[in-house]
Parts: structure tokens; sequence; C-alpha cells
């Protein structure tokens, strides 16, 4: 009798198929399940190691061994003249049947592809409330174009929510945001990759609502959620990309490794996720994307706390994360995005219209000098030219050559198509030379994700109520209210362009929900209820606050005298930024079509270089009632 035919007889072949298929489906599932309970990443790899191990010795207790109805039983042992060995084999057939039926059901599974077609995407659009700009409730041929955009953009889209912090002590928040936020800004380079930004992802930090949930009020078809722990010189990452159809995990790692390898971790976690995601990118344009900018661990580590802080939005905690980004330059002088942090810390302490700028004894020449140096050294340093050209929009912007940055953050933009702050900024500079038809397209463009996107809804009911078509932005203010009532910022702006839109009850009930939100002493919580003061006749009410407040709040003041129609001192009160030479904050109060440039001559000199036909300031629709002539 041939090798092969004892084999058979002995019944190795079936049980060597048997292990093989058996240990290759215990593989799959332990892949899915091990992530969900944060098991190290050792632990998958110790069990493929075993199985592997075990192969051997299967095989050979098959051959020694003959499972039989009185039980195992040597070999020889074995009458052979019965139908004992007929039946252990038939037994085995069914179990590698049943387990080959199991492993093509996994496999089925696995192939789902993540893209629902239009009409399921459209549906849950329908679900949440979307409409377009224009239409009715319940339009169906405007609607489904909407859809339709929505669902050609849900494909290849992403909202990484902020990592949880598991350490003993709690003291990792700071690598954990960081982290999130990193990826996040990696991811945010690919082209044709959605990403929702740090401002709607991280609303959900802590959140009960399930991933499908979050997805869907993120508009996105994929989330990525994860953990840090830290143990002494170590550090574990889980993270885990989860299809929101289904809840599927499409791709999970863990990495236990000494805290030196952040850099590492973080640019390994990018590029898989993007290969997760099928993204175009090739190879070395992975290799870009995913590229932390920096060698040194200590400067990533001073980096990745100063992302942390700004991640926080508030202007102190904005002021601590500057002196991080200047600890990660001095570590790391080729460090361009330390750079590039360090600038736009400095081009927000210029503008008083920003609610990241802080009193400070610096003059604003030395404020300029501080941001050019960064960057400059930011654009010197740059890792590519798509990164470059972002950072020389940013410079062109702060040194008013409106037209040349308008031209940049739109290539840009070409290169990272929905790209949240270069479509921000870009609507404000067009905003800014008046320029309300371009306004209107790039509106227009992003409607469809706005009703999805809170942050591009934001840009949208920020600029849309200075447009003639009032009345369209309070539709969609209303609508984005009743999506994101919780939302501060949303809030903030429906508000405002409810006002401009005349509808004052609307405003009020708004205002309502907005103080209902906001933590006592919130930036820029005089301006709201002052506002809606003055479109219910209140005006003392707004005197009165113009009376408390602090002389040095420039930006606030202006507002409230605009508000009162004393137009003349609110153009005083700005006198002083023309006197040093601070035209970039001068040029801040374009965003606003009630203000008059002409009293500022270094900004009319701007505005005349770059061909600007600025229309005349339009009245405020919501300002005070003139105050009553004395008797």
């Amino acid at each position: 009798m041939s090798f092969l035919a004892e084999l058979r007889r002995r019944n190795v072949i079936r049980v060597a198929g048997l292990y093989l298929v058996g240990a290759w489906l215990v593989v799959q599932i332990a892949e899915t399940l091990l992530p969900i309970f944060e098991t190290p990443g050792w632990v998958l790899k110790a069990l493929v190691v075993l199985l592997a191990l075990g192969f051997i010795p299967a095989l050979a207790f098959a051959w020694v061994f003959e499972l039989t109805p009185g039980g195992l039983k040597r070999e020889h042992e074995v009458d052979r003249s019965q139908d004992i060995v007929d039946r252990t084999a038939r037994k085995l057939d069914i179990a590698v049947i049943v387990l080959l039926l199991a492993v093509g059901a996994l496999v089925l599974w696995q192939n789902r592809r993540a893209p629902a077609p239009p009409a399921t995407v459209a549906a849950d659009a329908d679900a949440a409330g979307a409409t377009a700009p224009g239409a009715a409730e319940g339009d169906p041929g405007t609607v489904g174009a909407a859809d339709t955009a929505a669902a050609a953009v849900a494909t290849k889209s992403i909202a990484v929510l902020p990592f949880a912090d598991f350490s003993p002590g709690g003291d990792q928040a700071w690598f954990a945001d960081g982290l999130s936020e990193e990826i996040l800004n990696a991811l945010a380079r690919t082209p044709d990759l959605q990403v929702a930004a740090r401002t709607s992802s991280f609303r959900f930090r802590g959140s009960e609502l399930s991933i499908p949930d979050i997805a869907r009020e993120l508009g996105v078809a994929h989330v990525l959620e994860g953990s840090v722990r830290n143990a002494p010189g170590r550090i574990r990452v889980t993270a885990q990309l989860i299809r929101a159809a289904d809840g599927f995990h499409v791709w999970s790692q863990n990495y236990d490794r000494d805290a030196a390898d952040i850099i590492a971790i973080q640019e390994d976690l990018a590029t898989q996720i993007a290969t997760a995601m099928q993204t175009s990118m090739d190879p070395e344009a992975l290799a870009d994307m995913a590229s932390v900018g920096t060698s040194s661990v200590e400067a990533y580590q001073a980096y990745m706390r100063g992302v942390a802080k700004v991640s926080r939005g508030d202007a102190a905690e904005n002021r601590e994360a500057y002196d991080y980004f200047e600890q990660a330059r001095a570590l790391d002088p080729a460090f361009a995005a330390a750079h590039w942090r360090g600038a736009a810390y400095w081009m927000g302490q210029m503008d008083p219209t920003q609610t990241v700028a802080i009193r400070s004894e610096r003059t604003y020449a030395q404020m300029s000098a501080d941001f050019t140096e960064r960057i400059d050294l930011a654009i010197r340093h740059a890792s590519s030219d798509s990164e470059r050209l972002g950072y020389r929009a940013m410079k062109a912007e702060r040194d008013l050559r409106l037209r040349e940055a308008i031209e940049l953050y739109g290539t840009y933009l070409a290169e990272h198509p929905g790209h949240l702050e270069a479509t921000n900024q870009r609507i404000a500079l067009l905003v800014g030379i008046g320029d309300d038809a371009a306004v209107r397209r790039m509106l227009d463009d992003i409607w469809p994700l706005a009703q999805t996107r809170v942050e591009f809804a934001l840009a949208h009911i920020n600029h849309a109520h200075r447009l003639p078509d009032r009345q369209r932005a309070g539709d969609e203010a209303m609508q984005l209210f009743e999506r994101w009532p919780d939302d501060r910022s949303v809030l903030y702006q429906a508000h405002r362009a409810l006002l401009w839109a005349g509808r004052v009850d609307d405003a009020r009930t708004v205002l309502e929900r907005l103080q209902a939100v906001s933590e006592p002493g919130a930036e820029w919580a005089a301006l709201p209820p002052a506002r809606q003061a003055c479109a219910e006749g209140r005006r003392a009410e707004v005197e009165a606050a113009l009376d408390a407040m602090d002389a040095d709040d420039l930006s606030q003041r202006w507002h409230l005298l605009m508000l009162l129609g004393r137009g003349d001192e609110a153009a005083e009160l700005l006198q002083p930024l023309e006197r040093e030479g601070n035209t970039f904050a001068l040029a801040g109060f374009l965003a606003y079509r009630h203000f008059d440039p002409t009293p500022f001559p270094s900004l009319m000199r701007v505005l005349e270089r770059e061909k600007v036909q600025r229309a005349p300031p339009v009245p405020l629709p919501f300002a005070c009632p003139a105050a009553k002539a004395a008797p």
C-alpha cells in the first residue's frame, strides 16, 4: 500500500483539511473580536504561532489514533473489518463541509462593499432632513439632486473620533487628542477622501450614540475610533475603522510599543487607514501624506501637546499651545508644521475680530515679525509642494495680497476638495472683496454637504446672510438649528442670519437655545442678546451693555456702536489700528457688510491695489431705533 493511500486510510488528510480550515476561521474571528476588548497585538500573533505549531502534532495524532464509538484507540487496535473507519471518515467529511460553508459565509460578509447605492444614501439624507437650497421640504426633484451629490461624496468619507484615554492615571488625554487630530489632518491631505473636521467629530467625545448614528450625523460612511493606554515606558494604541452601514470592522490594529515609537505609530495608522479606504494615492504619496514632518520624538511630543490644546478652542489654552509649538520648533528647526502653527497663532493675535485674540504687550510690528519668521520657515521646510501651497496662501492672506491668496486657496482646494479651513478662508476673502457671485457659487457647491457636516454648514450661514437672498439664508439657518440645537457655533451664526432676514421671532427662539447651552463668560456672549434687543426696540439694554463692556474689547464695542447707529464713534474706535499700521486687522472687518473702509487710508490703498470695487455699506436691518431727542 502506498504512503498516500495509508494517509487516506488513517484519515490524516481529512484531519489536515479540517485543521487548516478551522484554524483560518479562528484567526479571522479573533482578528475581529480581540480589538473590541483592547487585547494587545501580540495576542493575535501568539494565536497564529500556536495554531501553526499545532499542525504537525495534529497530523501525528491522526496517524497514531482513531476515533471510534468506544473512544480514541491506537490505530493498530482498530478492527478494520468493521465500518468504524468509514463512519469516522464520513463524520470528518461533514465537519469539513460545514467549516467550508462557514468560510464562504465569512468571505461574502467581508467582501460587502461600504458604498451604499444612491437610493440608500438618499434615504439616510432624507431621514436627516436634507433639503437642497431654495427647495421646499419634500420637493423630490431638488432634494434628489442634493442627495445624489451627497451619495457621491459618502462613498469615501470618514470621521475620526477623539481617542479615549484609558491610562490608569488619566494623564494621556493630550496624546489621545493629539493623535486623533494628527491622523485626521493626515487623512485630510488625501484628495479623494472626505474627512469630517475636528469641530464636528470631536463633538461626540464620550457620546452614547451608536457608531451608525454618529456617522449619520456627520454624513460619513466610516468612523475611526480608538484608545490610548500607557504603562511605564510603554504606549498601547488601539484603532478600529468601522463601516457605518453594518458596524463591520473594516480594519483594526493594536500597537504595544515603546513610548519613543509614537511617530511610527501615527504614520503607520494614517497609511493603513488610507489604504483600507482604498484611496487613489500611490505608495509614495501615501508616505508623504502620513509623514509627521519630524524625526525628533521630543519635538513631536511637544507638538502633539500643543495640538491637543488648540483642539479645545479656548483662547487661554491657545496661548499654552503656542508655547508647546515653540518647544517643538526649538527641538527641530526643520519641523514645518510647528512653524506653521506658531505663525497661525500670531496671525490670530493680530486680528481683534478673532475669538482667540488675547491682550498682549507686544506691538503689532513685533507680532508681524514673529508671524513672518515662522511662516517663512514653514514654507522653506514644507515636506511637499501641496503642503507648501497652503502655507503660501496663508502668507498671501496675511500680507493682504487678496487676489493671490484667493487663487492659491483655490489651487489648494483643487487638490484637497472639501478641506474646511481652506474653504472658509477662501469664502471670507471673496466676501472681503465683494465678489458675491463667487461666494454664492462656493456656498451652492458646499450646501449638499452642509446638511450633514456642521463645519460647512457654518461656512454657509456665516456668509450667506450677507448676500441679497437673505430669506433663503434664513430658511437654511432654521434647518441647521433644528439639526444641531446644541451646537453653540451653529446657534450663534443662525441667530445672526435670521436677524438679517428680518425673522425676529425665529431669532428669539434660537437665542433662547443659545443662552441655554452657553457657558458663563463664553466668547462673544454679549453680541447675540444685543442684536436681539435692538431688533425688538430695546435700545437702553444695548447702551447699558456698551457701558459695561471692557474698553479694550475693540471688536465687540465696534459691533455695539454700529447697532446703536453711532458709526462715527465706531470708526474712531478702530483708528488706533490705522495709526499702528495694523491694516490686516482692519481688513478683518471687511467681512461685515455694514463696515465702511473709507475712514482708513491704509485699507483703501489695499483695496485700490487689489482693484476691489466694494459696494457701499449696507445698513443693519436689525439696528436699534434712534435715540429719543431730549425734551
